[in-house]
């Protein structure tokens, strides 16, 4: 007889504990997925704070061709439509292609080189093969356009530079600026830069460097990423 109630008993705490741990697995399945749903939602914020701030900016540089010359402007407005495609239908994923993301950076400088003719020195050097890397859409053109921002004067010689490379699973991205004399602006890089710092953040954890050195004639930002994020 007791021997049959310990088996019972012991029969009752299995059921009780495998209940207990399908109840564990599945809280944990749905925490996951909040989790996910959570950092999805952050990270569509953050690129929607982005996209009319670089638009804005990009309309405002068409809009000062219009006059000056007619033709660079309906160049650029070809331009600015090839963006706006990427912007609506590729870029809304967290990570994208670095490909893409590339193509999207190659239109956008050359939109800038029709803007910025003469005085400004703009120069880029990017990778033709990234087979399997993947990055943030978005974050290669804002540091561009944080850079033109800063680092155009009318008054002055003044260059931009970008270059991109890939080092053993490594994405690399630099960017240069010649700073307007005394000016204060880019110290923090305003809304662009910062949402940078938190896109990355979320998706990478402790696994990137974002680093901005400023000089007096010069401010930099260094991007180092792994060829693909983290979390999703």
């Amino acid at each position: 007889e007791i021997s049959k109630i310990i088996i019972a008993l012991m029969m009752c705490g299995i059921n009780l504990g495998t209940k207990y741990y399908l109840r564990y697995l599945s809280e944990q399945k749905r925490l996951d997925e909040l989790e996910k749903e959570n950092l999805r939602y952050r990270l569509e914020y953050l690129r929607y704070q982005i996209n009319p701030h670089f638009f804005m900016n990009t309309l405002n540089n068409i809009h000062a061709l219009v006059d000056d010359s007619p033709e660079k402007a309906k160049e650029s407005i070809v331009e600015l439509s090839r963006l706006m495609r990427y912007v609506l239908y590729e870029s809304g994923n967290p990570v994208v292609e670095l490909s893409r993301d590339l193509d999207f950076l190659r239109h956008y400088l050359y939109l800038m080189s029709l803007r910025f003719p003469g005085r400004v020195k703009i120069s880029w050097s990017l990778p033709e093969q990234c087979d399997g890397y993947q990055i943030p859409p978005l974050l290669m053109a804002t540091i561009a356009e944080n850079a033109f921002k800063h680092g155009i004067s009318y008054m002055s010689d003044s260059y931009v530079s970008i270059s991109v490379s890939l080092d053993d699973g490594r994405f690399v991205c630099k960017c240069a600026n010649s700073l307007k004399e005394n000016s204060d602006d880019g110290i923090s890089g305003g809304i662009g830069l910062d949402n940078i710092n938190k896109r990355l953040e979320l998706l990478y954890g402790d696994k990137y460097v974002f680093h901005i050195e400023r000089t007096a004639s010069e401010y930099e930002v260094i991007m180092i990423l792994p060829s693909k994020p983290v979390s999703i």
